[in-house]
């Protein structure tokens, strides 16, 4: 009995929390789902009514659904970026083959002949997109149809019913509606009357007035006559009291949207709502709906079929019937598809009724553009298992009628033939197109009317490119400034004459100037006549510190166009010296021509500071400047006062930049390196040296012997420490305790290894070495050591032991020798 009891309450808590699961359905959840259900050949008429019925909300399902269709989720539920796109339709590439034979057969350039191009989901924020429409699918594989978006969240349009807007004359009251009645005058009184189950309202001392189903306007009629009874001044034709009946809060009536809608349904909406409200709030009609038909179902009967595409274009808005208590909108499937591209103003898919044409195609699509023959429409139809194509004339555009899956292309005009243009360009003040004929029927009229010849033209010679009968050009020489002057004969323009006049410039070229070393701008500078080398220098802005003032060279290119061989000679060079940005040595009248390179040197004894650093154990200690390229470190350290007393000399170390020439040698050795792919070849990373390395000094033995070579000579950027005496000695590496023990002179390395434990077991001991303060470093045990030394005992890398095999084969083969020996030697006894 117990048992069953507990199975009994475990099935309640089931049911009890089966509800509560669905409504808690995630967002990859959902997705799944919808994703099984396409897979399973559901429509989202289907998925959509499942879901709700799980549980999941309407917001939730309407923004699963919309990131679906549009390709941005995953099967995580995660938005993404990626689009659906698809292979064009053997339609659309039918149609693409029929154009373009049609293009080829014109010899006219035409645009590409997708078969639409379709709005994004952007279109109506004024935006608008060129994808090609039959390649955009939805996930049941339908073309998106013009205006497909427009009721749904991402066009950006909301069509909430506007509760705000003065209640029309014709709004029906029913239960639900709150009115408010409002007298003034000679008597004052306010009601709320909310509008009961049974349609009427109750008037206190008045009564109760049915008012269900009546217009705003009836019902203020009946109610006004009701309470003239009570009230004096509302009766006769001149009253003295006054009534107003508003409604101040609007019922809710519920419809059901079924059909080809995205989330079909029954709803709880606004009293005025209408069509547009509802198809919206279901979330837009799906792709295969029709947005020609949408039926409106009252009572069992068709009360009203809304053409959406009369709200759409405006040609007749009031169509969006509003709604009753209790009705169905039936969103059918879409009656006809067909595309249109080309000439038109908005290519894409339409949907169009039985008896609608061309014309209405082409109207649906904006119009033809400017430049589309609009003589003709080519429309492209399927009749049983092929394509037939039809020439529709401009007169049978409003007769010839447009079937379900037609494509229509209208040609553009791509080529641009002129009829009476010429033009004029290159050396003249105004060059352009200009209308040929009139005042404009020969070269001296043309460059007349373009504002005349510049100053730099080419007055010997200009030219007309003509085109010939067959297309073909030629050329006709002009002599531009005779016929200007009147001394040759002007020469009359056909139509796309193209008058070209050249620049002296471009026949004669002027190559510009260059100038480089020490100036403040160097580079090219224009061609001026009688540009002198001082004139080209102030152009770069002058001198710079450290240039010559003595030495200024200009190279010039050897020019000689009637030369028959080549010369040994590779440029002309002269050279110039100037003061106060006047020449003083070499021609005054000398002046530059194109292509000319002036080079101004640098002063041989212009140097920029050297800066060396002293730091550490002396008594001056900072950067100096070198003074001369020959000193030395005793020099310096003199300058600097000397070491202090604390000063440790023999500990001393510089520290040295690498130098240009270093780091060359080092990028050569370390690409020889990497081309030796030997066993033996060196490891680059012991090669790399670092952009500041050690250099070992004997400061001591330096400042005891000037000059020699202990004295070495500094260079830029080194920097000189001498650190103060230190009394210790550090000992580290392979070693039981690594260690710093007071330095006692005389004492050998063993003496300081015993002091921290003596060596390990895996110390190379023969390779123990000793880095002494002043960066040089000595080997052996033998090595001798100064104070604030450092003892380092490498690591001795261990051997492979032999494996227990290895061991018995070594045992065997020694054995066998061994017999073998034994054998050689008793051959010998016996002998």
């Amino acid at each position: 009995m117990r048992k069953s009891f507990i199975r009994f309450f475990a099935v309640l808590l089931l049911f009890a929390v089966a509800p509560l699961a669905y409504a808690q359905m995630s967002d990859s959840a959902i997705v799944k789902y919808i994703m099984e259900g396409v897979a399973a050949g559901k429509t989202e008429s289907q998925i959509g009514t499942e879901l709700l019925s799980k549980g999941v909300s309407t917001q939730q399902l309407q923004r699963l659904m919309k990131n679906y269709r549009e390709g941005r989720v995953n099967a995580m539920g995660i938005t993404t970026s990626s689009n659906r796109l698809e292979t064009a339709s053997s339609s659309s590439t039918a149609t693409n083959r029929a154009a373009q034979r049609r293009s080829a057969s014109s010899r006219k350039e035409v645009l590409p002949t997708a078969p639409g191009v379709v709005p994004s989901l952007e279109t109506f924020e004024g935006k608008r997109d060129t994808i090609p429409a039959s390649k955009i699918r939805y996930p049941n594989g339908s073309k998106i149809i013009y205006g497909q978006n427009f009721l749904n969240s991402a066009s950006q349009l909301s069509f909430e019913p506007n509760e705000n807007a003065a209640t029309p004359e014709d709004y029906i009251l029913g239960p639900g509606d709150v009115l408010l009645v409002e007298i003034w005058g000679e008597s004052e009184a306010s009601y709320s009357l909310t509008v009961t189950a049974e349609g009427k309202v109750s008037i206190p001392q008045v009564g109760s007035i049915s008012v269900s189903g009546l217009s705003i306007k009836d019902a203020s009629t009946k109610v006004r006559a009701q309470l003239s009874k009570y009230f004096a001044g509302l009766r006769g034709s001149r009253p003295s009291a006054w009534m107003s009946l508003t409604l101040s809060e609007v019922r809710t009536i519920q419809i059901s949207v079924l059909g080809e809608v995205n989330i079909p349904g029954t709803y709880r909406l606004s009293a005025f709502t209408t069509v547009l409200n509802a198809l919206y709030k279901a979330g837009g009609i799906t792709a295969v709906g029709s947005m020609r038909d949408v039926k409106v179902m009252r009572g069992g009967n068709e009360v009203a079929s809304v053409d959406l595409y009369s709200i759409l274009f405006g040609t007749n808005p009031n169509v969006n019937v509003p709604l009753r208590e209790g009705d169905i909108i039936l969103v059918p499937a879409y009656l006809g598809l067909a595309s249109i591209d080309g000439g038109v103003k908005r290519p894409m898919f339409y949907e169009l009724k039985p008896e609608e044409t061309v014309a209405d195609l082409v109207r649906y699509a904006g119009g033809f553009t400017g430049d589309a023959h609009s003589g003709s429409v080519n429309v492209f139809r399927r009749e049983g298992s092929r394509r037939k194509a039809y020439t529709v004339p401009a007169d049978k555009l409003a007769s010839f009628p447009i079937m379900d899956s037609d494509s229509t292309y209208v040609d553009v005009n791509a080529t641009e033939l002129f009829e009476n243009m010429v033009e004029v360009q290159g050396s003249v003040y105004r060059p352009g197109r200009l209308e040929l004929g009139g005042d404009i029927a020969t070269v001296r009229q043309l460059v007349a009317h373009a504002g005349g010849l510049l100053p730099d033209a080419f007055r010997n010679r200009a030219q007309i490119i003509r085109e010939k009968p067959d297309r073909s050009l030629e050329l006709i020489a002009v002599p531009i400034g005779a016929v200007m002057d009147g001394t040759a004969q002007d020469i009359a323009l056909r139509r796309n004459d193209v008058l070209v006049i050249s620049n002296v410039n471009e026949v004669y070229p002027k190559g510009d100037f260059s100038i480089t070393g020490y100036v403040l701008n160097p580079g090219k500078y224009q061609y001026a006549e009688h540009t002198t080398v001082e004139d080209l220098i102030l152009l770069a802005g002058g001198l710079t510190e450290g240039a010559s003032s003595v030495k200024v060279d200009v190279s010039r290119r050897i020019q000689n166009a009637s030369s028959k061989e080549a010369s040994d000679t590779l440029a002309l060079i002269f050279t110039f010296a100037i003061e106060d940005g006047l020449m003083i040595d070499g021609d005054p009248k000398f002046e530059l021509e194109p292509f000319d390179v002036v080079a101004v040197r640098k002063s041989p004894t212009f140097v920029e500071q050297k800066i060396i650093t002293v730091s550490g154990a002396v008594n001056f200690p900072g950067q100096y400047a070198l003074e001369s390229t020959e000193e030395r470190l005793s020099d310096l350290i003199r300058r600097a006062g000397g070491p202090t007393n604390m000063g440790d000399v023999h500990g001393a170390m510089l520290k040295r930049k690498i130098s240009q020439y270093e780091r060359n040698v080092r990028m050569t050795m370390s690409r020889i390196i990497n081309q030796n792919t030997g066993r033996d070849s060196i490891n680059t990373k012991k090669i790399m040296v670092s952009e500041l390395y050690s250099v070992g000094l004997e400061l001591d033995k330096a400042l005891a012997n000037p000059g020699s070579e202990y004295d070495m000579i500094l260079r830029d950027g080194d920097e000189i420490i001498v650190p103060e005496y230190t009394s210790t000695v550090r000992i580290q590496g392979e070693v039981l305790y690594p260690n710093t023990v007071q330095y006692i002179k005389g004492k050998p390395v063993r003496y300081y290894v015993k002091q921290a434990g003596g060596f390990s077991t895996h110390a190379k001991r023969l390779k123990t070495y000793v880095v002494h303060m002043n960066g040089t470093v000595s080997v052996g045990l033998g090595a001798k050591l100064d104070a604030g030394a450092e003892i380092v005992v490498p690591n001795r890398p261990e051997h492979n032991k032999l494996t227990t095999g290895e061991w018995l084969g070594i045992g065997t083969a020694a054995a066998s020798i061994s017999t073998m020996i034994a054998t050689v030697v008793n051959l010998f006894k016996k002998n």
